[in-house]
């Protein structure tokens, strides 16, 4: 005779997979869109009544948690309910096994596999935290790793939720290894908690140790707290240097000196893998800075009189377009190059290099080529300068209308860049035909350039 009921609520029992301290999770079926379900219990009958009401709200918190999520990389949750026998969770029922019995047979990971794993992470956190969810205990137990490398994300039981006020200062919930600094010193946790914690995960998937174990939990909040943990490379002498940075930046002490988005995170962890070093991590002493130096080969910096700078409207456009092609990359990139570059050109060059397909590389810098010289100059010398070129040239002076009409217009199509490139074009055209066409080669598609041109015609 089976131990376990027969159904719960409407879903019928297969079987346990499950214990744990407070209930089980047993295997079900819907039988209405007949599907396989995790089921996972709190019975009341285990706890003493004190308990139930604070663990029951923690459960009903987990499926608040989880019900607003929805992602390939965490677990769906379906339904929660209450009978006499306590309350349950239904679930995405999936197979695979845990990251933690991976690392306890002391399996590895191909560095490609590595790659694999924690973009899929990273991609269910920044999904999490745009929903306004914090996880507050990302570990191997709470990752499923199912075939082809697939993970998921699980047990959202000490989520906060923005929201929410269940969650108070001062209380310490989650795994003392992988919990950020914070988090051990009872303070407030945002998304960069779970960053943090990613980070740990990712040491462990490098290296096959975990940085902060200690034989008590005073020595692993000690270690936490206060100790930088080896770089990953010198325990595993086959790993790229790069890695180290990326350790080094995950794993700083305060929120503000480490990954501050999981598509950063994910960024730095693609220019690693490509074998290109990452900006210094921001909290670093200078014994720190300079060790990262020494790990990972960086650009050669530009010389001490170099004052490059461009507009942040200009950035966001270069950002924007670069993104088409390299993704959440191009923010690291901007500001790698931004620190290197002497000039325009030699920014947009580094930024080019990375664009692999020769045409598109191309199209990149065609359609930048001439706006970083007029951007770098003060706006009122650049105007005033392009106004002399124009009398001696004996161009035509275009009228304040015609140019906030046309820079109106571009600015639906390439942003706040448009008064960047209104300022170029002016200097090199005579007529309005001139203007408008210089002005339409910014835009890259042709449908909407075709558009531009017919509504500064009209």
């Amino acid at each position: 005779m089976p131990t376990h009921p027969e159904t719960i609520g409407k879903y019928r029992i297969a079987r346990e997979i499950g214990k744990g301290a407070m209930g089980m999770v047993y295997e079900g079926f819907d039988p209405v869109i007949e599907r396989r379900v995790a089921i996972k219990t709190i019975l009341r009958e285990v706890l003493e009544a004190a308990e139930t009401e604070e663990s029951v709200t923690r459960f009903r918190r987990e499926a608040q948690a989880g019900g607003r999520l929805n992602h390939p990389g965490i677990v769906a949750v379906y339904e929660f309910g209450e009978d006499e026998r306590g309350a349950f969770i239904v679930m995405e029922y999936v197979e695979g096994k845990e990251l933690k019995q991976y690392f306890r047979s002391g399996s590895r990971f191909d560095l490609i596999d590595v790659f694999e794993l924690m973009k899929q992470l990273l991609s269910a956190l920044e999904h999490s935290h745009r929903q306004g969810v914090v996880h507050r205990d990302i570990k191997p137990a709470n990752l499923m790793v199912l075939p082809g490398m697939k993970l998921k994300v699980m047990d959202f039981g000490i989520a906060r939720i923005a929201s929410s006020s269940l969650t108070q200062v001062g209380t310490v919930v989650g795994t003392p290894t992988h919990m950020a600094p914070e988090q051990l010193a009872g303070l407030p946790a945002d998304g960069r908690a779970d960053l943090w914690s990613a980070g740990v995960v990712l040491y462990e998937l490098l290296t096959g140790r975990s940085p902060f174990l200690a034989e008590t939990p005073a020595a692993v909040m000690h270690k936490v707290l206060s100790v930088q943990p080896d770089p990953p490379s010198s325990l595993q002498a086959s790993l790229p240097p790069a890695f180290d940075a990326v350790i080094a930046l995950a794993l700083g002490k305060k929120p503000e000196d480490r990954f501050q988005t999981a598509l950063e995170f994910h960024a730095a962890l693609l220019q690693a893998f490509r074998g290109k070093a990452i900006m210094a991590p921001r909290g670093m002493t200078d014994a720190e800075h300079a060790l990262a130096e020494s790990q990972a080969p960086r650009a050669k910096p530009a010389p001490a009189e170099a004052t490059f700078t461009l507009p942040p409207e200009a950035v966001n456009e270069v950002e924007k377009s670069l993104s088409r092609y390299l993704g959440p990359l191009a923010k690291v990139l901007i500001r790698q190059a931004s620190a290197t570059a002497t000039d325009s050109h030699a920014f947009l060059a580094t930024l080019a290099e990375n664009i692999e397909d020769e045409a598109e590389r191309t199209a990149f810098l065609a359609k930048f080529a001439r706006v970083g010289d007029t951007a770098t100059q003060p706006v009122a010398a650049a105007a005033d300068a392009t106004m002399r070129t124009n009398l001696r040239a004996g161009k035509q002076a275009f009228s304040p209308e015609h140019l906030a009409a046309a820079e109106k217009r571009l600015a639906n199509y390439v942003g706040p860049l448009a008064r960047v490139l209104i300022k170029d074009a002016v200097g090199r055209s005579g007529n309005l035909r001139e203007l408008y066409s210089h002005l339409a080669a910014h835009i890259d598609d042709e449908a909407e350039r075709r558009a531009f041109l017919a509504e500064l015609r009209q």
